[in-house]
């Protein structure tokens, strides 16, 4: 018998061994051993060896069809796709190198095998036949074709063919939902879709009643747009169900921004972007009537048994660390929280309820800081002064607070009368001291649900000094 040819061997090896199941002919066609090459491992497996493996992967009835790109006399590299014999959808696709000797394989080099069928001659990528992706209870479960079609399915980004599987990073210590960053490779020249995102994933739980935070996120993004007129994320992709399972892709904002740090708190030059930021959003949508009538906006009265739960935890939990009459001024705001929920909001906008340190991305730039507000779960129709006041009295220290507050309230106003000419600075101040007590308000209502550990607890100790007092200073429970 004269000797086999690589090209000879490799259709003996597809054809015979895999699709007919001779795994007898592996004496013929290989080595004894032959030296199989994987990624970081290299593996020497006898006959017998190479028959297990391969009747252990025909179980699945694989069937290969495969094309020799090259062969000589030493070398053939062929491509392979597989199907499954008993339709089950099963579809895999890969490449490898085998050297002959005296007519048999002496060694092999094998690529990852990949999901799907190596691309022919005229299948170009066509971004107009993504189907919308189904949704991911994690973000660990991306790939990089659900990216593809999240992209067709957002609208915002015209997708491109992403080569590899993206490299998805968890960030935060979220237990009900995902968050992470994902880096995406194209196999395109010019790359104009991005190529990192952050996938925020998952059944959020809240403090507020009705929508899961997530999916209250999600219609925040696709109601202020991606052109809004201030600084915040564009949101890629968003998807959820009735079970609140949301799924959203997020401009990355990480390569030219820092996270604020609530504990730290911010300064009064990153205060006043803030600020700006806040003043642009509300005036964008001031009296828009159409919008603050959405039924899916948070509605802080029904928060206030989690303000009774979280007042109750709180002198549970850290009453040895907080002062007593601060303590009593939670006590004390329980008695007029009534009082305050019915006040009517003689100006009202949009919101964002949740305005605190912790949800900003801080950008250094050649006019000093500017700010992005993200973390869009608690949107309201409500007094802008309620994110004013809210920021302000717990993201500052108290002394930085009482130096720059009073200024900072009329640069808002003076921002929003480019817009309502009426709004004045006494307007505004009133409202502001009326709603200072949304820090206490809501740092109380994140006792309901807060994981007691100890970063929480100096969270909470840094939150509740400069809550109440700035709740002192503004002599705020007389004010309404």
């Amino acid at each position: 018998m004269s000797t086999r040819t690589p090209r000879e061997l490799i259709e003996i090896y597809w054809d015979e061994v895999y699709n007919n199941g001779r795994t007898d002919l592996i004496r013929e066609v290989c080595a004894d051993p032959i030296i199989r090459h994987d990624p970081e491992c290299v593996t020497p497996l006898s006959h017998d060896e190479q028959i297990e493996r391969v009747e252990r992967s025909l179980r699945i009835k694989p069937y290969f069809t495969h094309h020799v790109l090259h062969a000589d006399e030493r070398f053939v590299t062929s491509v392979w796709n597989m199907d499954s014999m008993e339709g089950k959808g099963v579809k895999l696709c890969g490449i490898e190198v085998f050297e002959a000797e005296n007519g048999r394989f002496t060694r092999c080099w094998n690529s990852t095998y990949m999901k799907g069928f190596w691309g022919e001659d005229g299948d170009l990528f066509d971004p107009e036949k993504l189907t919308p992706p189904p949704l991911l209870e994690t973000a660990g479960e991306i790939t990089a074709n659900w990216i593809e079609r999240a992209f067709a399915a957002g609208g915002a980004v015209v997708p491109q063919r992403i080569a590899i599987e993206p490299v998805v990073k968890p960030i935060g210590h979220g237990t009900s939902g995902t968050t992470a960053q994902v880096h995406i490779g194209y196999n395109v020249g010019t790359v104009t879709a991005p190529t990192d995102v952050i996938a925020k994933f998952g059944r959020t739980s809240g403090v507020s009643p009705g929508l899961s935070p997530g999916e209250r996120e999600r219609r925040a993004y696709a109601l202020l747009g991606n052109d809004a007129p201030f600084r915040k994320p564009r949101m890629w992709y968003g998807a959820s169900d009735k079970s609140g399972l949301t799924n959203m892709l997020l401009e990355d904002l990480s390569a030219r921004t820092r996270p604020g740090d609530q504990i730290s708190g911010c300064s009064i030059e990153e205060a006043a972007a803030v600020v700006r930021e806040l003043a642009a959003f509300h005036a964008a949508w001031w009296g828009d009537e159409e919008a603050l009538g959405l039924d899916w906006l948070v509605d802080p009265k029904a928060m206030r048994p989690l303000y009774e739960m979280g007042a109750d935890k709180l002198g549970l939990w850290l009453s040895d660390r907080i002062p007593a009459e601060d303590i009593e001024l939670v006590a004390a705001f329980r008695e007029r929280l009534d009082d305050w929920l019915a006040l009517p909001a003689k100006r009202r906008t949009l919101i964002h309820s949740d305005a605190r340190v912790d949800n900003i991305l801080f950008e250094d730039t050649a006019d000093g800081p500017a700010a992005w507000i993200i973390d869009w779960q608690l949107p309201a129709a409500g007094d802008p002064q309620y994110d004013l006041a809210y920021f302000l009295s717990g993201s500052l220290d108290p002394q930085d607070r009482r130096t720059c507050e009073r200024d900072l309230v009329a640069n808002h106003a003076a921002l929003i009368r480019r817009t309502v000419p009426d709004y004045s600075d006494e307007e505004a101040l009133e409202s502001y001291r009326r709603n200072v007590v949304s820090g206490l308000w809501l740092t109380v209502i994140a006792m309901s649900a807060i994981e007691q550990n100890a970063h929480n607890a100096k969270l909470i100790c840094a939150l509740m000094e400069r809550n109440c007092a700035a709740i002192r200073d503004w002599d705020a429970l007389n004010a309404f």
